[in-house]
């Protein structure tokens, strides 16, 4: 085991094969940040350089402003239950935004009033195709107390979602949902980042991208961070982190845990080293230089590229099995949605469904043909025969979006286990092999960019050379 070093020489991206991404013509977010956490509060101060990849002429640009979704209680997008909080002590979160420039000049923007999680910049003149624009935005935000993906506990506290983050323009047009109670109702484009975050002197903070370097400036600490070709930048910070980190393949695989139950930290870095082995082997090999697993308060798990949230209630003797399996299955969301992106509002099912059955795929790597497929009827096929035969007619449908479903329940059966129903019956007609490869062509095909269903469908039936639209109406229509 080795002790994380700062300053450590580390490549922010590894992998030369840009998949014809020039990288200077991405959008370039440059953040900011000063915490205080005795308040709760930060400050942000953020210049976007959005470059317009649309084909279209854009008059405007829309971002999403996920903090204010935790505004009150009732409405806060709070995993799974809120059983845990009291609505009477709930502190609410939110962004407010103090300016916005362009050209050093104010601007006229506005936020829309369903949620007050989408902002609207008019631009005063047209962006054409491969144009870019430059803006300037000056916030202030309140984190909200949930332990959750972006809010505090006792000991942690999560910046997942926590700033502007340009909408998604595609063929629908501008991508403005809200931040919807049930599932992960996020869409995001590939950008590079540069942040910058000011903390008290004694916090830890893990990171997507790169740590290029942290040093003192009297009582505060200052993080100067790189990320490149990213879809998102996620952090958590406390002050009682401890770092180990194992060099993997070309990567550093760090952990950054609260408690110093070593049987769990040789685990956790033993799984997320042998995971990354494995697909890196199977789906094309991961391009980053870091890859982070942070022990936080939090229900879960949570993927954001490079870094993934996993709760700590599992880093247990007792419960070594179920932390095994989340972090395999966070670690393989680095690949289905962190490299190859979809709109997890519309498609939710092709990077879950995907990530799910990548569990059978370690399992199977790593122990052996038969616990690959005992790991399958246990943990995926006999929890969807269970529940399926509660829901009916349209409720039985696999790819929907996010507001189409009832609760955490359904989305979990269908989205998770029938999405991964949908992978084993691919794998179950055409072979191990033909599934392997269908998987690193996608992989490599759509790698920074955003695929769909048809995208994924196209792959397979390249490979196979049969039409697969008679499996696609029967799992996930």
């Amino acid at each position: 085991m080795a002790c994380s070093q700062q300053n450590r020489d580390i490549s922010t991206l590894i992998n030369k094969d840009l998949n014809n991404i020039d990288p200077n013509k991405l959008t370039q977010y440059e953040i900011e940040v000063d915490l205080d956490d005795e308040n709760m509060l930060y400050t942000g101060k953020q210049w976007v350089d959005y470059v317009n990849r649309t084909g279209k002429v854009l008059g405007e640009i829309y971002f999403h402003l996920y903090p204010n979704a935790f505004k009150n209680f009732d409405q806060a997008p709070i995993l799974f239950s809120k059983d845990k909080y009291s609505k009477s002590n709930y502190v609410g979160g939110y962004i407010d935004i103090e300016k916005i420039l362009i050209n050093n000049k104010p601007v006229h923007f506005s936020i829309l009033e369903d949620d007050e999680t989408t902002l609207y910049i008019k631009l005063e003149e047209p962006l054409l195709q491969g144009q870019r624009q430059r803006i300037y935005l000056e916030y202030k935000v309140k984190l909200p107390s949930s332990k959750d993906r972006f809010g505090y506990g006792h000991r942690t506290i999560n910046f997942g979602n926590w700033y502007p983050i340009v909408c998604v323009y595609d063929e629908n047009g501008w991508n403005i949902d809200p931040y919807y109670q049930v599932g992960d109702p996020f869409y995001s484009d590939l950008a590079n980042y540069k942040v910058t975050i000011k903390t008290h002197k004694d916090m830890v903070v893990a990171s997507s991208g790169n740590i290029v370097s942290s040093k003192l400036e009297a009582d505060r600490k200052v993080y100067n961070i790189e990320g490149r070709m990213i879809r998102d930048f996620a952090w958590v910070a406390s002050k009682e982190f401890k770092v180990e980190d194992r060099k993997i393949d070309e990567t550093l695989v760090k952990l950054y845990y609260l408690d110093r139950n070593y049987d769990m930290v040789n685990k956790s870095l033993q799984v997320g080293g042998d995971s990354l082995q494995i697909f890196n082997r199977i789906f094309g090999q991961y391009p980053y230089g870091v890859y982070s697993i942070v022990m936080t308060e939090f229900p879960s798990g949570m993927e954001y590229p490079g870094i993934v949230f996993i709760g700590e209630e599992y880093f247990r003797n007792s419960l070594t099995y179920i932390l095994e399996q989340i972090i395999v299955h966070e670690t393989a969301h680095q690949w289905w949605y962190g490299l190859v992106g979809n709109n997890q509002i519309r498609e939710a099912w092709l990077d879950e469904g995907l990530t799910t059955f990548s569990e059978v795929i370690y399992n199977r790597e790593k122990y052996g043909k038969k616990q690959g497929e005992d790991y399958f009827i246990q943990n995926i096929k006999l929890g969807y025969e269970l529940g399926q035969s509660y829901l009916i007619g349209e409720e039985n449908i696999v790819n929907k979006p996010l507001n189409e479903f009832n609760d955490w329940n359904d989305y979990s059966l269908l989205v998770y286990s029938k999405g991964a129903m949908f992978i084993n019956a691919i794998e179950e007609e055409f072979g191990q092999k033909a599934l392997y490869k269908i998987l690193n062509n996608y992989y490599e095909r759509y790698k920074y960019h955003n695929a769909t269903l048809d995208d994924f469908i196209k792959i397979c039936e390249e490979v196979t050379k049969k039409d697969l639209q008679g499996l696609v109406e029967e799992w996930l229509h």
